[in-house]
């Protein structure tokens, strides 16, 4: 199934012109609200209590929200990766009635006729339980999962830290995910114990894999927690306080300087964490002011903030707006200039969804996008599709917009890619 979508590709203000392109989106998977597969057992509906053999449950007991197993409209995707044939969401316990925080499906159902799948517990039912909250997941080029578990439930009227937080690293293949490494971590790096901040990551890694950085920005304070895979430890760097000038390139500050120290150029990681690591010391955080634990911890009907997934092949940033209904890109090989950004879509006219994940690999883009639901109740309407998946070959997207730039490095690409269909010709 398509859907087809104009987008606003690029704006030159000299003329005072903007060129409309037109683009098939693939519509994957459309759900109104998720619901669950655990080990052969379907919740497709609210549930107070799992289904489990054997169990007595009293019909007339009245539960509180958070004693719940099973609230659906609670059931809201906050990032999500594509591997093989999987999908895998993460959903943070900041809202009660949710039985797991990592849960993967099967996209190919789809071809099925079933466009809504089910969710099951990731990597399974066993280990997922003993998984509290997660933000954000990476995979890596050495096929290693990433997340951090922050151990916390955010539910208001019930918030509590369940065990300590641990970075938790999964060997991944297909359909086998193998927990390799749950590392504990420290507390001297947490400001006054709080982990409910631990929500963006970034990775960090060159041949051989046990070479890596993982960089968690710590939503709660004005630091990012550094984590060396090889020595086991962790390091927080608080950012200075200091004024900064004046920033306007439309990237974020503090994504633009991961981007340029650490992905552009490429040094063995340990060098790269000092310079980084100094950079941060001397720059204060642009992204958003600081917000208490409260503001923090509050579910809010529509989250926001940016979201960017860098396409490793084109050496591309795509990044949204705060609000998270306009998407741009910028080929981080061309000159740090407004002129080399590209505004892709933008879906607040229309003002009923914003992307809420979205991950690139390879030769497509996938993202997610979420109904904004109803500010008073906060809750969705059962009878509308709230959640769709789409999917787009990233050449396709960028086609005609100042992100499809040649430069070095895509030129070295298709002369890698060549030599290697010329290879495999031989065989």
């Amino acid at each position: 199934m398509f859907i087809k979508i104009y987008f606003l590709i690029n704006s030159i203000v000299l003329f005072n012109q903007i060129y409309c392109v037109y683009i098939q989106f693939e519509r994957k998977n459309y759900w109104n609200l998720f619901g669950y597969d655990i080990d052969g057992v379907k919740y497709t509906s609210d549930s107070d209590y799992e289904q489990q053999v054997g169990a007595i449950h009293f019909e007339n007991e009245a539960l509180k929200d958070h004693e719940k197993f099973l609230i659906q409209k609670n059931l809201v995707p906050y990032d999500t990766v594509y591997l093989f044939f999987d999908q895998i969401v993460t959903i943070p316990r900041t809202r009660p009635g949710i039985p797991f925080t990592v849960n993967i499906m099967n996209t190919l159902n789809h071809r099925k006729n079933n466009y809504s799948p089910l969710l099951s517990p990731f990597p399974n039912t066993q280990e997922a339980k003993n998984i509290v909250s997660v933000y954000d997941i990476v995979i890596d080029g050495c096929r290693r999962l990433w997340m951090v578990d922050t151990g916390f439930i955010d539910v208001p009227g019930d918030r509590r830290q369940i065990q300590a937080p641990t970075v938790t690293i999964l060997l991944v293949s297909i359909n086998k995910y193998v927990v390799y490494q749950k590392i504990r971590i420290d507390p001297e790096v947490l400001r006054n114990g709080v982990t409910s901040g631990l929500r963006t990551i970034a990775i960090d890694y060159i041949l051989p894999c046990s070479e890596t950085f993982m960089y968690i920005n710590d939503d709660s304070s004005n630091a990012v927690i550094v984590f060396s895979l090889r020595n086991k430890s962790f390091q927080r760097i608080v950012r200075s306080n200091a004024n900064d000038e004046a920033w306007s390139f439309p990237v974020p500050k503090s994504i633009v300087n991961y981007m340029t120290n650490v992905v552009r150029y490429r040094q063995p990681p340990n060098e790269t964490f000092i310079q980084y690591s100094d950079l941060l010391k001397t720059t204060i955080a642009d992204r958003e002011k600081l917000r208490s634990d409260a503001e923090l911890s509050e579910p809010d009907a529509n989250p926001r903030g940016v979201l960017y997934e860098r396409n490793v092949d084109s050496n591309v940033l795509f990044f949204t707006n705060e609000e998270r209904t306009i998407l741009f890109c910028w080929n981080v090989d061309t000159p740090m200039v407004e002129e080399n950004v590209a505004l892709l879509t933008d879906i607040s006219p229309d003002n009923d969804f914003y992307i809420s994940a979205m991950d690139t690999s390879g030769y497509r883009f996938q993202f997610i996008v979420n109904r904004i639901r109803d500010i008073n109740n906060n809750i969705y309407n059962e009878q509308d599709i709230n959640f769709v998946n789409y999917q787009i070959l990233v050449d396709d997207m960028l086609e005609n917009t100042t992100c499809s730039a040649r430069t070095q490095c895509s030129n070295f690409l298709d002369e890698w890619r060549g030599e290697s269909s010329r290879v495999m010709d031989v065989y």
